[in-house]
């Protein structure tokens, strides 16, 4: 049974699951290189069909999450629209509808809107409209589209093709992709929206799943989003930056903020009621926070959530008498709640997957189709935990002959062959060293096969890495990959909650903070790390192994190989365009493949 699973809305992505297996999974913004991508991820679904050798006639079935899609999603508005065009939606779209009573049409807010990347379905015959404007009939031909358009570009008949609700497909993915199933396990979803809601909870018993509440009410996902607009910040994109301002306001500063957003949003038993004066999020809560200082706001903002995310998983757990969780949904990419939940007394455990975003939906949808096929017994067997997000395409060996023989490479950079010791000492010496090898990994996380490493003990590593080569804000913390036999050393993770995706945070050890003082929260002392197994990523294992023998720390720091605003590298040909050659970004020191390659001249 092999399955290509889905998803066609912002942050477009594919999969192919070969009986239960995960075969590989991909964003279409990786290879598009246009972050957030939207739409039919057709150039994600040719790559993997390039990737395993598949092809559409191999399929059993092709699996689409979400049963509804705004058509403003399919003209691709998370990509395309600036933090300026955001602001005009709000002021000039939705104030006039709320406020004044009036009828607004989002094309005549944005006459000229042209969709950024190359998209597949026909989007000159989708009107670009929003949910306030669309109708019954609309969103149905909308539907029958998606299915034609799939159909068609595929070259497979309409009947193998599903639809699957959206917070299904999260819960989906992130209760298959846990290693560590409990009898009885709480899987809860949050979000800015899918199919009508925001969060979901299901109970489920050895694989079969009961839903317990699907509800519009939890605007937690959607509150985070407008502050950080309010802030002057992309939505669906630099919430993690609002969240890494959070830890340096004090009590004095974010208290009243603080007030502001619980007092707007509350939990009453297994779903939330909200204050009847929010009549929107943007506009309510600019007029209440506009005499606090942004700091403040970043800061009660994060405490709001903490705090009602905590209540509700206690109302859950009170109501269902259950101990063991699993998290997922954009709300889920908050590590700081994370960590939040993981030191509650009534959690046991709590597993949060890869990439638990809108990313993964085409995971799970593929799941749900397993689960519809062969029932919750069969599929329970069936689909295989993910234990790796090395999920993305490899370093082919074309494209690094490529990269090998460009001119730009031969001229300024002499190769040898990789040596782990050899990059270990660069890295001992204060390089910053790219890392392009192996398979690219799912999800937002670089997990040492497209990352920037460095060591992490060393301050100065983040004055190069934010100035010179990320052009980062200054106040956002790095993180740390370490390997599995010094973690305990660094981390405080009593209850061994996963750490191999970075998706929560925890507290540091006084060794940690000695050791890993580049790559820790400056403030707090908090670190968000990645486990690294010899297991699972043996090449990355020795070359921090490397580093331990030569320095006695068992970690380095680690940061996606991306500049600012673009996705993290798929190729080594997208390192060489967008970081070594148009970002004209000093690195020195870079790892493809089995090659390391050293700048000329450069002294170590």
């Amino acid at each position: 049974m092999i399955i290509l699973g889905i998803n066609d809305t912002h942050d477009a992505s594919a999969c192919l699951v070969k009986d239960g297996e995960l075969l590989i999974a991909l964003s279409e913004e990786r290879p598009q290189r246009i972050k957030s991508m939207g739409g039919f991820p057709h150039h994600a679904i040719r790559k993997c069909f390039q990737e395993t050798g598949i092809s559409p006639r191999d399929l059993a079935h092709v699996a689409i999450a979400s049963e509804r899609l705004v058509p403003n999603n399919i003209h691709n508005v998370a990509a395309s629209f600036s933090i300026e065009d955001y602001m005009r939606w709000e002021e000039e779209y939705y104030y006039p509808i709320i406020y004044e009573g009036r009828t607004v049409r989002l094309s005549d807010v944005f006459p000229d809107y042209e969709p950024r990347g190359d998209l597949a379905y026909p989007v000159k015959k989708i009107p670009f409209i929003t949910t306030n404007e669309i109708t019954d009939n609309e969103m149905d031909a909308i539907r029958e589209m998606r299915l034609r358009s799939t159909a068609e570009i595929l070259g497979i008949e309409s009947s193998k093709i599903s639809f699957h609700r959206h917070h299904r497909c999260h819960a989906l993915y992130g209760y298959y992709a846990n290693p560590n199933k409990a009898k009885q396990m709480l899987v809860v979803t949050a979000d800015s929206g899918g199919d009508g809601a925001y969060s979901s909870i299901f109970s489920v018993n050895n694989g079969n799943f009961n839903r317990l509440l699907e509800t519009r009410n939890n605007l937690i996902g959607k509150i985070y989003s407008s502050t950080t607009l309010l802030m002057g910040m992309r939505p669906n994109e630099h919430e993690y930056k609002v969240m890494g301002l959070a830890p340096y306001a004090s009590d004095y500063h974010k208290t009243g903020p603080r007030e502001v957003y619980l007092h707007a949003l509350k939990v009453q038993g297994l779903d939330f009621v909200r204050n009847p004066e929010m009549k929107d999020l943007f506009f309510y809560f600019r007029d209440r926070l506009k005499a606090y200082r942004f700091d403040g706001i970043a800061g009660g903002l994060q405490d709001f959530v903490e705090i009602r995310i905590c209540e509700w998983f206690y109302n859950i757990a009170q109501e269902t008498g259950t101990r063991d969780f699993v998290f997922c949904g954009g709300v889920a990419n908050n590590v700081k709640a994370n960590k939040r939940l993981s030191e509650l007394d009534f959690v046991d455990s709590i597993y949060i997957p890869p990439g638990p975003g809108d990313e993964s939906l085409s995971i799970g949808a593929a799941f749900c189709c397993i689960y519809d096929q062969v029932g919750p017994a069969q599929a329970l067997q069936m689909i295989k935990p993910v234990e790796t997000a090395y999920l993305g395409p490899n370093v082919e060996a074309a494209d690094h002959e490529h990269f090998k023989n460009h001119p730009f490479i031969r001229e300024n950079y002499d190769r040898r062959e990789y040596d782990p010791s050899t990059v270990a000492g660069w890295i001992a010496k204060g390089e910053v060293v790219a890392l392009c090898h192996g398979r690219m990994e799912f999800g937002p996380r670089a997990l040492g096969h497209r990352s920037l490493v460095a060591d992490p003990s060393n301050p100065d590593s983040v004055r190069k890495i934010n100035d010179l080569i990320k052009k980062r804000d200054f106040w956002m913390p790095f993180t740390p990959s370490i390997l599995e036999d010094c973690y305990d050393e660094y981390v405080t993770n009593p209850k061994r909650i996963d750490s191999s995706f970075m998706t929560v945070t925890f507290d540091t050890t006084d060794k940690g903070r000695e050791h890993l003082k580049a790559a820790i929260h400056p403030y707090d002392h908090t670190v968000r790390p990645q486990i690294v197994y010899r297991k699972t990523c043996p090449i990355y294992y020795e070359l921090i192994d490397a580093f331990r023998k030569q320095t006695g720390i068992g970690a380095v720091l680690n940061t996606s190989l991306n500049i600012h605003g673009k996705p993290i590298v798929m190729s080594p040909m997208d390192m060489l365009r967008e970081i070594l050659i148009n970002g004209e970004i000093p690195v020195k020191c870079l790892l493809v493949g089995n090659s390391f390659y050293v700048k000329r001249n450069a002294v170590n």
